[in-house]
Formats: structure tokens, C-alpha cells, sequence
């Protein structure tokens, strides 16, 4: 892809040992703490994690709204920390932002939201008008161009929050907790709708949430932090096929929905033994269960069961109870040769779980 002056830039945001600094009460409260992500021209990336990680902190660093205390900041092949201020808001223009609360002009109809970016762009009126309807009918609202704000939807408002931030051709959307004030249904049309336009117009997408059920639905990479740190990054599929971090396994297990599941099944089953069965690729769609009965002569009573697709691969979960105690290495040995892992849910964790979640 061409980017700027005519160079090929593989990497569109790169961030390299990000630091960021407050004083607060004469006190030095670091936000960012040494953070390096490389992001990829035309990638949905996800930044997650709970509130006070840092992540909304760090996405604002990408267009400079907030200044790192120390550390590099590279868009498009070109040192922001480097530019002119005037050189800055033309780099700024080329990074689209959409937030939770969706910050419309109420007094404004949603056309005119739409072209107010536009102001000072040089299009003609006829042009802007053209252009306005233009992003209008790609996020889906065309219809709804004379109305204000306050007669929409909380999806529709966000999707002309979409249409505003992509008015001056951004080659970058960074959006923050965007889908955060949605109901579920409505959030996952909008992730759709960040899908196409990731396809259509190849912007990149920073994609900044708490959820990573979020994550799952459309981002292909995926960066986990902690207080201020990033302590897990990697392809999407990678990360949830083989989570490291104890953060990012709870992540995972909320988004997959095992969480609650085990909660019910913990209930009702405190003083039995809990298999859990991830599988992944092709080895979602083999006769595992079949082979143990056959190999091991173990009649599995399946507690709970989930299929997962993220980036067009299958993850699986299984819970089990096994009719009787089986020979845990034999078993475990016979299911890595398929690609299946198996762990047992002892009851100090049942417990444990169970009393998170009261």
C-alpha cells in the first residue's frame, strides 16, 4: 500500500517504549509504562483491558492528544513528536476518532455533524454535500440525514460518529470503548459495520475496549494490558488458542461464556471431578469423545459445550465428567497427539470461581 510521499510503509502506527507520566498531588502517577505495538497497515487491532489499564491513555498518544513522557510515536513512516504544529494537524486529519458517548452537536442535524470536519477542506458546497450523503449511505443512515441527534438510537448516533471521523479520508480509526454504551444486538452491527469499512476502505482500526467478546468478533490482533503495561500481544487466534497470562485466561474464558458455565456447574457438582477439553482447528470436528470411550473405556457426561469461530478457525470447550477416574498422563498424552488439551478443574478452584461470581 502507498501512504505519504509515494513510500511503501508495511507498519502504519508504531509505538516504541512508551512512557506517559502525570503529577498528581505532587505525586508521579505513571499511566503507560514502557509499551511497544506495531501496528499493520489495513489491521483491526484490539487494545484491552480494565479500566485504569492505560489503554485509553495510550490510543490518544497515536495522534499525539496525549504527549509521551518518553518514548517514539511513528504514523505512516513519519516521527509525530518530530512535526511542526501545523505539520501535526495535517497528520492529525488523517486519524479518524469515534468515542463511547458518541459527542454530536445536538444542535446540528446529523448531515450537518457529518460535514463539519470539512470546514476549510476546499470541497464546494455541492461536493461536501455529495460527500456527507456519500458516508451517510455507508454507514446506513442515509434516511436520516434532517434529523438531530437526540431522534436517534444510541447505534445510529454511533454509526454517524463513524461517518464523521472517515469525512477527511483518515488512513486510521481509533475508536474508544465505541461500542461500550451499546446494547449486545446493537453492538455487534456496529463491529460489523467497522468490518466493512476496514475491507472497503482499508483503514486501519485501533480498537480500544474492556470486553473481549469485542475483541473476538473482529479484530485479527490483540494487545492485553495491566496497569499500564502490555503483558500479552499477539494474532487474535493465537492469544485465545493459548492465553499465557492469568488476565488474559479470565478474558477469554468470559468471552467464550465457559465462565458462567462453570459457575453452574460448580454449583451443582461441588465434590466431582471437571474435565475441561479446548480444541482447536480441525481437531474442533473429530470423535474425541468416541476415542476415549474406545481407547480408554471413558463414558464422558458432557456439563457444557461451546464452538467459537475467530478468524475462521474453530475453538472448542468442552466440560466433562467422567464416569470414573482416568489415567490422567494416558489420557493427556493421547490428546495432544490430537491436538486437544485437557486440564482438570480441581475443587479449590470450583470454589474459588464460584465465590467470584457471587
Amino acid at each position: 500500500m502507498l501512504f505519504g510521499e509515494g513510500i511503501n510503509y508495511i507498519l502504519m502506527i508504531d509505538l516504541q517504549n512508551i512512557t506517559v507520566q502525570f503529577t498528581q498531588k505532587k505525586k508521579v502517577v505513571t499511566a503507560v509504562k514502557n509499551v511497544s505495538i506495531s501496528i499493520e497497515a489495513g489491521d483491526i487491532f484490539g487494545i484491552v483491558g480494565y479500566s485504569g489499564a492505560g489503554k485509553s491513555t495510550l490510543v490518544r498518544v497515536i495522534n499525539l492528544l496525549q504527549k509521551p513522557s518518553f518514548g517514539s510515536v511513528e504514523v505512516a513512516g513519519k516521527d509525530l513528536l518530530k512535526l511542526s504544529p501545523s505539520q501535526l494537524r495535517a497528520e492529525r486529519k488523517k486519524i479518524g476518532m469515534i468515542f463511547q458517548h458518541f459527542n454530536l452537536m445536538a444542535s446540528r442535524t446529523i448531515s450537518q455533524n457529518v460535514d463539519f470536519p470539512l470546514a476549510g477542506s476546499g470541497l464546494s458546497k455541492e461536493d461536501r454535500q455529495k460527500k456527507v450523503e456519500n458516508l451517510l449511505d455507508l454507514v446506513g443512515i442515509l434516511d436520516k440525514k434532517d434529523a438531530y441527534p437526540e431522534q436517534l438510537s444510541g447505534g445510529q448516533k454511533q454509526r454517524v460518529a463513524i461517518a464523521r471521523a472517515l469525512a477527511n479520508d483518515p488512513k486510521i480509526l481509533l475508536c474508544d470503548e465505541a461500542t461500550s454504551a451499546l446494547d449486545p444486538k446493537t453492538t455487534l452491527s456496529v463491529l460489523e459495520l467497522l468490518r466493512e469499512i476496514n475491507q472497503k476502505l482499508n483503514i486501519t482500526i485501533v480498537l480500544i475496549t474492556h470486553e473481549m467478546q469485542v475483541v473476538k468478533e473482529i479484530c485479527n490482533k490483540v494487545a492485553v494490558m495491566e496497569n499500564g503495561s502490555v503483558i500479552e500481544k499477539g494474532n487474535t487466534i493465537d492469544i485465545f488458542d493459548q492465553p499465557k497470562e492469568a488476565l488474559t485466561q479470565d478474558f477469554i474464558r468470559t468471552a467464550l461464556h465457559v465462565e458462567q458455565a462453570e459457575a453452574s456447574i460448580f454449583e451443582n457438582n461441588p465434590e466431582d471431578s471437571i474435565y475441561e477439553l479446548k480444541f482447536s482447528g480441525q481437531s474442533s470436528s473429530e470423535p474425541v469423545i468416541i476415542e476415549l470411550f474406545k481407547r480408554f473405556s471413558l463414558t464422558a457426561n458432557i456439563l457444557y459445550g461451546n464452538i467459537e469461530y475467530i478468524q475462521n478457525v474453530a475453538l472448542g470447550t468442552l466440560l466433562v465428567k467422567f464416569d470414573h477416574e482416568p489415567n490422567f498422563l494416558e489420557v493427556k498424552s493421547y490428546l495432544s497427539g490430537e491436538h486437544v488439551k485437557i486440564s482438570k478443574l480441581e475443587t479449590r478452584q470450583v470454589n474459588q470461581v464460584g465465590e467470584e461470581l457471587k
